[in-house]
């Protein structure tokens, strides 16, 4: 049952933030997914910023849950407690992201508390959330359901890795790249609630 959970709060966290942001862009007339943030779409004063944040914060709660849960469903090792542990993060920071707006439009210009505090939650939720990639990945090799996510968590973790730097307001195609990073942490969360829909029984016990 806690593996049927675990898995549903993985794909309607994703199904969530994607019609949040498709649906989001649909409604902001002239609005950019390859040059603008997704933030913006729940920025202050934005025409769709309150149903925006809520799916934040609905969005980032249950990938949290979804994370923490992992930790206790697959095999424990000094990987992977910490692995999903950083990844639980993600989500926490994109729910607080949901919470604290960033100003209209995300304008640097002046910022206010809760403008940085969005900046500073939703940027080490991002870090966070690519850590426990590679860290989940290598803990993955011993698993028995792991076959093959070590090797995806280079192919997902390396190119969000790259592409976080790039998400700056002196980067014209910043909304490209944050979708890079969000786009690969997206499949590597599938792709691991996918793994607890497999028929091999999880072990819980410690590992080395």
């Amino acid at each position: 049952m806690i593996r049927h959970i675990a898995f549903g709060c993985a794909v309607l966290s994703l199904l969530v933030l994607a019609g949040a942001t498709i649906a989001g862009g649909l409604a902001s007339p002239g609005y950019d997914h390859l040059t603008r943030y997704i933030s913006e779409l729940g920025a202050t004063g934005a025409p769709t910023s309150r149903s925006v944040s809520l799916a934040f914060m609905v969005s980032g709660g249950l990938l949290a849950l979804f994370w923490l849960l992992c930790a206790g469903l697959f095999p424990r090792s000094l990987l992977s407690i910490p692995g999903f542990g950083l990844s639980a993060l993600n989500g926490v920071g994109l729910l607080l992201g949901g919470v604290f707006r960033c100003d209209f439009e995300c304008s640097v210009v002046d910022p206010s508390l809760d403008a940085i505090l969005h900046e500073v939650f939703g940027g080490v939720g991002y870090m966070c959330g690519i850590v426990g990639v590679f860290l989940v990945g290598a803990a993955a090799r011993n698993w028995p359901q792991g076959r093959g996510l070590f090797r995806l968590s280079l192919i997902c973790g390396i190119p969000a890795a790259l592409a976080i730097w790039l998400i700056h307001p002196a980067f014209e195609w910043l909304g490209a790249a944050q979708r890079v990073v969000e786009i690969a942490l997206a499949v590597w969360a599938l792709a691991v609630a996918m793994r607890l829909r497999a028929p091999v029984r999880l072990q819980t016990g410690a590992t080395a």
